[in-house]
């Protein structure tokens, strides 16, 4: 490492002093000689002449060919054309002639970077970000013929998973006014499942793609980590974050998922085992393959959760134990580290997320979205008067934590990912795929407007304890409509029922063998 002396030149505009250099070391509790304060004094002021050149070099950021793919019609929608308050943005980009998504319409989660187009995140904290790139999703869609029709409200920077916490308001779950939609990708799940849009972008930090699907009927799959690029999607956290696609019915997640998935050379959430575009699977046809001589594990642990409906976990399974009658081997198997998975999860979604949300987040090689990390400065400020409660308790969990509690404690939660990735794979090492109920009850109504922080957490309590335990450890999971049961709050309600599927690390084509052969056997819309 060399050293940076301060040059014989400065800039006009250096601040370092050497009160700069005392101070930070009194943070560090350095203690150096007077003698040696003008020395690092000198290092200091060298080193931020090197920062201050890198700083003023221009950012590097994927092309976009706006002249192949305009993007019009670029509005906030007014009420008329938001009915169901599912739309953030609205545009219209229009894909290549021809390709496999040629006819369809697809929304993208507000958190995906679809340049020229405004970035809201749900939040009202992230003022005019207006991204300056496309997401590698948003290429691929338009290489395949889709338009994308504009974007979906997400939850308070992805961080709620009832639909109340966005900037522009509440929605609905799609079969129930005044029912959560779940979240955070409550728009993408509202708009797919009502039929507004035929495919949608989801993102997932600890269910957050599966919830809504869960909620409004429809398929939405969390993909193995990197298997779809996160290249161009605002982080949460880049051991959580996960990209994936929601649909209405089995065959088009597939179709769709082989249109997004692929290393693009950028994420470095990618690992081995990912394919390159070119050799992803055709997970469609893979799906229609059968289930005959597979083997399902109903997962005891995520049957009993706490807070759990038992008329869910009943049903959920009853349609996994309906599989042996389409030629599976179905037996119930028990992974007892799956109750600990949401508390090694909150260590990561609060210690780590807290340095992503402050833009601190380093260590990564992959593109990193500076022109929202400039906009994120409000958190790094301290102007939190706009933010949702979840994001205040994110910030202030995490600061609290990373001052208090051990240095170690992200390393052990960081240890027993692994500890709990192997515990699964002890069971998908005999089955091919694990089930549980996507969500442990239904949707609950949606709080009233001012609510207490604490009233937003009871409602809200419970959703992702069988989710986030395959966001940490990346193993992909799928949500399936299997059923309606009545409301706790009033039976003639009727809300959907999610069955989550998992497999071990690129087992996606063992999952939809499973999803499609049950959606094509029964009616999920009357199976009881």
């Amino acid at each position: 490492m060399s050293s940076t002396l301060a040059p014989a030149t400065l800039s006009p505009n250096n601040p370092i002093t050497s009160a700069d250099v005392t101070e930070t070391l009194a943070t560090l509790d350095i203690a150096v000689p007077a003698a040696h304060v003008g020395d690092y004094q000198s290092l200091l002021t060298g080193i931020w002449e090197v920062w201050h050149k890198v700083d003023q070099m221009d950012d590097y950021v994927p092309a976009v060919d706006e002249t192949r793919f305009p993007r019009t019609h670029v509005h906030r929608p007014a009420a008329d054309e938001n009915e169901f308050n599912a739309w953030a943005w609205k545009a219209t980009v229009k894909g290549a002639e021809g390709g496999v998504l040629a006819g369809k319409t697809v929304c993208l989660k507000d958190n995906v970077a679809l340049k020229g187009v405004p970035c809201l995140m749900g939040s009202d904290v992230i003022a005019d970000w207006v991204p300056n790139t496309d997401a590698t999703v948003v290429t691929r869609i338009l290489e395949a013929g889709a338009t994308i029709t504009g974007k979906a409200v997400c939850e308070n920077l992805s961080l709620w998973g009832v639909s109340c916490s966005a900037s522009t308001g509440p929605m609905s779950n799609a079969y129930a006014p005044g029912y959560s939609a779940g979240g955070s990708s409550s728009g993408t799940g509202v708009l797919v499942a009502r039929g507004v849009a035929d495919l949608g972008v989801g993102g997932d930090q600890g269910g957050s793609i599966r919830l809504p699907a869960a909620h409004n009927g429809i398929v939405g799959l969390k993909p193995t980590t990197g298997l779809v690029p996160y290249t161009g999607i605002a982080s949460l956290e880049a051991v959580l974050d996960h990209a994936g696609p929601m649909t209405r019915t089995v065959l088009d997640n597939a179709a769709f998922l082989a249109v997004l998935a692929g290393a693009d050379g950028i994420d470095d959430r990618q690992q081995a085992g990912c394919p390159f575009p070119g050799a992803v699977p055709d997970y469609a046809s893979l799906a229609q393959l059968g289930i005959a001589g597979l083997k399902v594990g109903i997962l005891a642990e995520g049957f009993d959760q706490p807070l759990h409906d038992a008329r869910v976990s009943a049903l959920v399974r009853k349609a996994a134990e309906s599989l042996r009658a389409l030629g599976a081997q179905v037996d119930e198997v028990s992974v007892p580290m799956h109750k600990a998975a949401p508390d090694i999860w909150a260590v990561v979604g609060r210690l780590s997320a807290t340095t992503a949300l402050t833009g601190k987040a380093c260590g990564r090689r992959q593109l990193c979205l500076n022109d929202l990390t400039d906009k994120m400065g409000a958190l790094a400020r301290h102007q939190t008067d706009k933010m949702w409660c979840s994001g205040i308790n994110t910030l202030v969990n995490g600061a609290w934590g990373w001052e208090h509690m051990p240095p170690t404690l992200m390393g052990k939660a960081t240890n027993l990912i692994r500890k709990l990735r192997d515990a699964y794979h002890a069971q998908l090492d005999t089955y091919d795929v694990l089930i549980t109920p996507t969500v442990p009850m239904l949707a609950q109504p949606l709080p009233r407007a001012g609510a207490s922080p604490a009233e937003l957490m009871v409602n809200s309590a419970g959703l992702s304890l069988n989710t986030s335990a395959f966001n940490i450890t990346g193993l992909p999971a799928l949500s399936l409509p299997i059923g309606f049961l009545g409301s706790t709050h009033d039976d003639s309600v009727r809300l959907p029922v999610g069955m989550q599927i998992v497999s071990r690390f690129y087992g996606e084509d063992k999952i939809y063998r499973v999803a499609y052969a049950w959606e094509q056997a029964y009616d999920w819309k009357t199976f009881a």
